[in-house]
């Protein structure tokens, strides 16, 4: 709905009521709470857009109506309060208008710019809020950049009239570019009209018009940019190495025969597959790709697309773009694999309320959804269209969800019974490239499997699946696929000798002793393997007259340790840490989340604290305690994984636990991993205990394992939770770069991961 702001007032005043009908009915949203909420906002916005000046202006009434009005940016997920359009000295001008209903008084400067402290707890600035919606407006907005026009933000406070805290510093410059203003007199009659004057004054139907319907667009030049500092030899986390570069190579050359050297009208529809265990560089294949193609000026008009699987991943690789370009709107080319979907869950909810709550409500005949939606002619959303998208390049992308399979049912924020992300995906884009790792996908619903990205390929005319391995590639664990190999016969269940043979090829204290005796030249060679020196030693090639020495195997080692307690495992971690290196306590998910939205869960006392770990030391009892990884309100997993300034963590990278979810993906030199009660080791074999077991991601699988364990048996729910938990450990292990330094309470399990280690 777009109306001028005269329009709106003349409703709120005349007929109220009236105009909140409307817009449940335009958004679906029913309910007294609905309407009164629409109530309060829109008689607060009568009451500040009184100046005449505002009165010919346009506002857009976007699809939801849980505050007042919003906009749902094009392709994302993130929805603006209100938008005002119009123009300003002959151009095309827009203002987003962030909405706060709150109590004001009592918040204090935030600890870092961006952030406000309210009741104790460090939130989203509103001011930074408004910032990345303009930044996003400016950079991806297909209206935006089609009419050349300004984009401006402010922040408006309809509860209260003091909002001093909200401007100084560490906010202070923020708060000039993007104002705050409240419902004081001053304000609604001074200073909110004057903000306006020179940006927004006279109505632009036809952009008004073209805004509302605008779509997602990249700006190659500006992507281009952002891809250029990628590429820069100074950003060293995305460098190629070895296997890497060849798989590189082979979708630069599929990419070339996609878009350049075809001779069809249209280019044919492609899709790549690379897989490649834990540290075999997948992700950093995938920012560097996405870099090369948008600063390729061969490439035909079109996005390329940086897709996230998940919360944390999107979060992370926003803040690492950010971080590597310096540039504040580089998060805009991350886009989630949710906005994929044909609809939205919002335009499901209206087209339920039109046809009835069974509309496309079963899952198993999600083709015949898809073609309902089509026969009633109902567009796909921004980001979604057949073949949109010139390039997506899907990272971690074995946590997509298939609800062909009931666990990948439920509210994923995304309508699930229209189909599989990654089908529609792939039918959204002309050329598809997925990076996974199938042993990474511990939750119920990540159930995507190879098979289903060939049968999805062939069926969306995109041909056989290209399928490029990174096995054999290491680039975590001192870049020794020996240790993987040995972490996945542990996790596996073999037996301790077997798994102590392993451990020989990268274990440094196993490493074979030179003979006394034998004689090395002085340009002796690394070796590579136990196999080359028993072939040297044979071949009389290494003879010394000293006593035996540790032959170095391998270009380098995998620094493992077992220790007896947890302060012992901190201090240990603390040394490398003073040696420069990066450090982090991880453990897999045996513990509550009891801190989550605890506003400062480090002022906890320890009882209270998630991991509260009884010990003792020469037989004194003591207490080790931590929290889980700290995800502030309206924030997310970035203050654990890169240590947010105004985190506790960024002044102790060890006063937090990390989980799985959070830190999958990302790698530290050394990690300190908390083996609790979850996986033990029992005879001959791992045992799961689903009491243990804290997921949520896998709560229905954990309960039915459970109901099982009531009656003491082993079923098909235990034998998959178990699955579940041993791949949390492997990518707790392979999160380090240098070493893993481990605690394990449990006696039975500690011995045989000692036994295995030899």
């Amino acid at each position: 709905m777009l109306i001028t702001i005269e329009q709106l007032r003349s409703r709120v005043e005349d007929d109220c009521p009236g105009l909140v009908a409307d817009l449940q009915a335009l958004t679906g949203r029913y309910g007294p709470e609905e309407a009164k909420a629409w109530e309060n906002s829109l008689g607060k916005l009568s009451e500040v857009f009184q100046a005449p000046s505002f009165q010919p202006l346009h506002l857009y009434f976007g699809s939801r109506g849980n505050l007042a009005l919003e906009y749902q940016l094009p392709a994302s997920s993130s929805w603006c309060d209100v938008v005002l359009l119009g123009a300003h000295d002959e151009k095309p001008s827009v203002v987003v208008l962030e909405l706060k209903d709150w109590i004001t008084r009592s918040d204090m400067p935030g600890r870092y710019e961006g952030l406000i402290e309210r009741q104790g707890s460090q939130e989203l600035h509103p001011s930074d809020q408004v910032r990345g919606y303009t930044e996003y407006c400016r950079r991806f907005h297909s209206a935006v950049a089609n009419h050349g026009a300004a984009v401006h933000g402010c922040v408006l406070f309809t509860r209260d009239r003091w909002a001093e805290a909200y401007s100084r510093a560490p906010n202070h410059e923020l708060a000039a570019r993007f104002p705050l203003f409240t419902v004081a007199p001053d304000d609604v009659q001074r200073r909110f009209p004057k903000f306006f004057e020179s940006r927004l004054t006279s109505p632009d139907e036809p952009f008004a018009n073209a805004f509302a319907n605008g779509r997602y667009r990249q700006s190659r030049g500006f992507v281009a940019q952002i891809g250029a500092q990628i590429l820069s030899p100074k950003a060293e986390v995305f460098e190629l190495l070895d296997n890497q570069r060849k798989a590189f190579a082979l979708c630069r050359s599929i990419v070339k025969d996609t878009f350049l050297t075809t001779e069809s009208a249209a280019p044919p529809k492609k899709v790549i597959l690379i897989k490649g265990p834990p540290g075999s560089g997948k992700s950093v294949i995938a920012a560097r790709l996405w870099a090369s193609l948008v600063t390729d000026r061969n490439l035909p008009d079109g996005d390329v697309v940086f897709t996230t699987t998940s919360l944390s991943q999107n979060s992370n690789w926003s803040s690492l773009f950010r971080r590597t370009t310096g540039v504040e709107a580089a998060s805009g080319v991350i886009r989630k694999a949710t906005s994929y979907s044909p609809i939205t869950t919002q335009r499901l909810g209206q087209l339920r309320s039109r046809h009835g709550a069974e509309f496309l409500a079963d899952a198993e005949v999600w083709r015949e959804n898809l073609a309902t939606l089509k026969a009633l002619g109902e567009p796909c959303r921004d980001g979604a269209c057949e073949n949109q998208n010139l390039v997506s390049i899907v990272d971690e992308a074995h946590a997509l969800i298939n609800p062909e399979d009931s666990r990948g049912r439920g509210n994923f924020g995304f309508v699930t019974t229209l189909g599989p992300q990654a089908y529609h995906i792939i039918r959204s884009s002309i050329l598809t490239v997925f990076l996974l790792d199938l042993l990474q996908g511990f939750r119920e619903r990540e159930n995507t499997s190879i098979d289903d990205l060939r049968k999805w390929s062939r069926e969306l005319a995109a041909g056989e699946l290209e399928e490029i391995s990174l096995e054999g590639t290491q680039f975590r664990c001192a870049g020794s696929a020996e240790f993987v190999t040995w972490l996945e016969s542990v996790l596996g269940g073999a037996e301790a000798g077997a798994n102590k043979a392993l451990a020989r090829l990268w274990n440094p204290v196993l490493a074979p002793p030179i003979p006394k005796g034998a004689i090395v030249p002085s340009s002796a060679k690394v070796l590579e393997s136990v196999r080359e020196l028993e072939v040297a030693e044979a071949a009389g090639a290494y003879r010394v007259n000293a006593p035996p020495i540790a032959v170095p195997i391998g270009r380098s080692r995998m620094d493992v340790r077992i220790f007896d307690n947890p302060e012992q495992l901190e201090a240990a971690l603390r040394q490398r840490q003073v040696e420069g290196n990066s450090v982090r306590l991880l453990s897999s998910y045996s513990r509550k989340w009891k801190t989550k939205g605890a506003a400062n869960p480090h002022a906890l006392g320890p009882s209270l604290m998630d991991f509260h770990e009884r010990y003792e030391v020469n037989g004194q009892k003591r207490v080790w305690s931590r929290v889980w990884n700290f995800v502030p309100r309206g924030g997310d997993y970035t203050w654990y994984v890169v240590a947010h300034p105004a985190g506790r963590i960024a002044q102790d990278p060890l006063c937090e636990v990390g989980c799985p979810y959070a830190v999958r993906g990302f790698d530290y030199d050394y990690v300190g991993i908390l083996w609790l009660n979850d996986l033990m080791w029992r005879g001959n074999r791992w045992r799961v205990d689903p009491m243990a077991v804290e997921e949520s991601g896998v709560k229905d699988l954990a309960a039915a394992a459970r109901r099982e364990f009531r009656r003491e048996q082993d079923g098909p729910a235990t034998s998959e939770l178990l699955q579940s938990v041993v791949q949390a450990y492997r990518i707790l292990f392979t999160r380090a770069l240098k070493g893993a330094y481990i605690w394990i309470p449990d006696a039975e399990t500690r011995a045989h991961l000692v036994s295995s280690l030899g």
